[in-house]
């Protein structure tokens, strides 16, 4: 069995009430809207006689073709996650502090999540079809919270958001964190690297999974975890790369082959597309003041090019696989493309979603705006 283990003791301490909501929904007053196979936030930097444009979730399938339907909007969305029946969106308030709604699918008003004062929102996580988490941290002067990581459920909205603890019984402030797909149990990173497996619903002790440089999700398919860790030779400069199957402890190492690139270019993240090693990474030059990227996919047998982006779009940001492993979401924006400067989780302006099939390179869908929901 999976190792399901809980936190003892979670608090709801000082929680309070944000003010008003930001989101819109534009699905308000309609019934039956079930949940689309992805989203992507779209991020408006410019202005009206009204003021600054709204930003816009949008949602879609595959099959379909356009830009997706409207499911809210807001003056300024610094992000969101998809439950089946609801979203969670983060919106920025205008003293930069963060209010989070959670938005009805079929209709309806958002719903206020209290947070524990006023404060940033970051690292919005969903999973397990109820749950959301997040680290909040206090505004000043208040000390009270640092990226401190809670969990909402939607399902009982009249429970405020319960603080995930650590070995020590004390708060977690994450440097990382995610839901282990298809249950309530978190993988938490705290913020001196050390890990440990807990489950949202709050019985039993954290498990720990050691000490690690960075943690980079799970293998698809799964139940294990991708952390990456400096050699212990001095001489040795390359990283080392693990898996960590949470059914049993067994930490085994990931064998990933190097891309081969030239003095000009650097690599993205590395995306693991199955647990033999092969992964998607995007490799990007500067010429000239542009920048050009190009989508690879490497195995032990060797690379190759999956996806290059129209020249309008050219500059690859992030890229995430399809839950049912058959296509990659690549985030794409302009060459010369200058940042919206939001306070938290700032883009570029304007974004793009490239939906590419994995198995062909050819390029299915291509949608208004970044953080896909395959990503989050």
């Amino acid at each position: 069995m999976l190792l399901l283990v809980l936190c003892a003791a979670l608090t709801a301490a000082n929680i309070v009430s944000e003010p008003r909501p930001n989101a819109v929904s534009a699905l308000q007053g309609t019934s039956g809207t079930s949940g689309f196979e992805l989203y992507t936030l779209e991020r408006d930097v410019n202005y009206d006689d009204a003021g600054k444009k709204p930003d816009t979730i949008r949602g879609t399938n595959i099959a379909d073709t356009g830009d997706g339907a409207v499911i809210l909007t807001a003056p300024r969305i610094q992000e969101y996650a998809a439950l089946p029946t609801v979203l969670a969106a983060v919106t920025i308030n205008d003293d930069n502090t963060s209010s989070l709604e959670i938005v009805p699918l079929s209709g309806g008003p958002a719903v206020h999540v209290p947070l524990p004062g006023a404060g940033k929102v970051e690292f919005l996580r969903a999973a397990s079809k109820r749950f959301v988490g997040f680290a909040f941290s206090s505004a000043p002067p208040s000390q009270q919270h640092w990226k401190t990581l809670f969990v909402y459920d939607t399902e009982d909205p009249s429970t405020p958001p319960q603080e995930i603890r650590g070995h020590d019984g004390k708060p977690v402030s994450v440097m990382n964190w995610d839901f282990v797909p298809d249950t309530f149990s978190l993988v938490v990173q705290n913020a001196a690297g050390s890990m440990f497996l807990v489950d949202a619903l709050g019985s039993g002790k954290p498990a720990p999974l050691g000490l690690h440089a960075e943690f980079r999700g799970f293998i698809p398919g799964t139940k294990e975890i991708y952390v990456v860790d400096a050699s212990s030779d001095p001489a040795d400069k390359l990283a080392k790369n693990s898996t960590i199957d949470l059914t049993n402890g067994t930490v085994r190492p990931l064998d990933i082959k190097a891309v081969i690139r030239n003095d000009r270019s650097w690599p993205g993240a590395t995306v693991l597309l199955n647990g033999s090693g092969r992964y998607a990474q995007s490799i990007s030059e500067n010429a000239a003041g542009k920048i050009t990227s190009v989508l690879t996919v490497t195995g032990l047998e060797g690379s190759e090019t999956l996806f290059r982006p129209d020249p309008a779009w050219s500059r690859i940001t992030e890229y995430c696989l399809s839950p049912d492993g058959k296509y990659i979401a690549v985030e794409a924006t302009a060459p010369e493309g200058a940042t919206d400067r939001y306070p938290v989780l700032p883009a570029y302006a304007p974004m793009r979603t490239e939906i590419v099939e994995l198995d062909t390179g050819r390029q299915a869908r291509s949608l208004p705006g970044f953080l896909p929901s395959w990503c989050r």
